[in-house]
């Protein structure tokens, strides 16, 4: 057993420095946040795929990538990187030597980088393919692992996401399940610009944005709005400091509403979610959802100060 051990080692070693697959669940995926430098920087993992679902060890895997930018800068450059930590092979003494290794041992990184201009409230997609071992020295590298993908925008740390991965035995197959790339550039439409119409220069006192109230006491108000075909029901909502707004999800899938201007934290809700409205002010939603291929809905809430109370 102690010959045994240090081959056990290397081999899982070797495992994790190729081992990419997945067939996980959308209800498994964990998010993550940081703090950013710059609060105009933002952007969102929308979604993330490793397919096939079924991959074995030795197939190559495309990573599907939904990148969104919910900040108020244009992105050019992103940063991918992937940490793929083992969880259990399915060999039975490499599972046991999983005890004597540190979290360190047991996790291996791989880097990305794609240079993609990225729009304020616009989407884009990004792909990477992986290639997984098969085996060492004998050892079939199947098991479970956790995959976490962290983006960073414009050398700035911004988003993540882990999601569980199982990497599969069996002979690696010649031909896969075809996968339709989503990092697929739109046809764009180029038109003259108009011509330049000289008049004579305005100026104009800007009006003075009033400064936010604060309320203490609830209005006792809820606001009932609705989120249906993957919208917003409704763009724009005036409603009182103290009131209360309840988002109700018609479809059957899972959302992320994001306050453009980060006055609030991202709200999930698949169901029902209510969020207490207490400082006067101009709220811009965006609603972000899996599978997004679409520029994201938007609404606008304005909270103002009820004088007649």
């Amino acid at each position: 057993m102690a010959k045994t051990l240090p081959i056990i080692m290397i081999l899982l070693l070797a495992a994790l420095s190729g081992c990419i697959g997945s067939n996980s669940s959308d209800e498994n995926v964990q998010e993550m946040t940081f703090e950013r430098a710059n609060l105009n920087l933002d952007a969102n993992i929308v979604d993330v795929k490793l397919s096939p679902g079924d991959v074995r060890a030795g197939e190559k895997v495309e990573a599907k990538l939904v990148i969104a930018n919910t900040g108020t800068e244009k992105i050019v450059n992103e940063s991918i990187e992937i940490k793929a930590k083992v969880k259990s092979l399915d060999d039975f003494l490499a599972n046991l030597a999983l005890k004597f290794m540190s979290d360190e041992s047991k996790t291996r990184t791989f880097p990305m980088d794609f240079q993609e201009d990225i729009q304020p409230g616009s989407i884009k997609p990004l792909v990477a393919d992986f290639q997984t071992q098969q085996e060492l020295q004998g050892k079939n590298l199947a098991g479970k692992y956790m995959v976490t993908v962290i983006l960073s925008v414009n050398g700035q740390k911004v988003a993540g996401k882990v999601v569980p991965i199982t990497l599969l035995s069996g002979k690696p197959r010649d031909e896969l399940p075809n996968t339709t790339s989503s990092n697929v550039t739109p046809t764009i439409t180029l038109t003259a610009a108009p011509t330049e119409t000289l008049t004579p220069e305005i100026t104009v006192t800007p009006t003075p944005t009033p400064e936010a109230v604060t309320v203490s006491e609830p209005t006792g108000n809820t606001v009932y709005l609705r989120i249906m075909g993957w919208k917003f029901t409704e763009s724009s909502k005036e409603i009182d400091a103290g009131d209360k707004v309840l988002w109700h999800v018609l479809d059957d899938d899972t959302f992320t509403i994001v306050e453009k201007d980060r006055k609030l934290p991202n709200i999930t809700v698949s169901y029902k979610t209510t969020q207490f409205f207490n400082t006067t002010g101009t709220y811009r939603f965006s609603l972000y959802y899996p599978k997004m291929r679409t520029e994201p809905s938007t609404q606008t809430i304005t909270v103002k100060l009820n004088t007649s109370q």
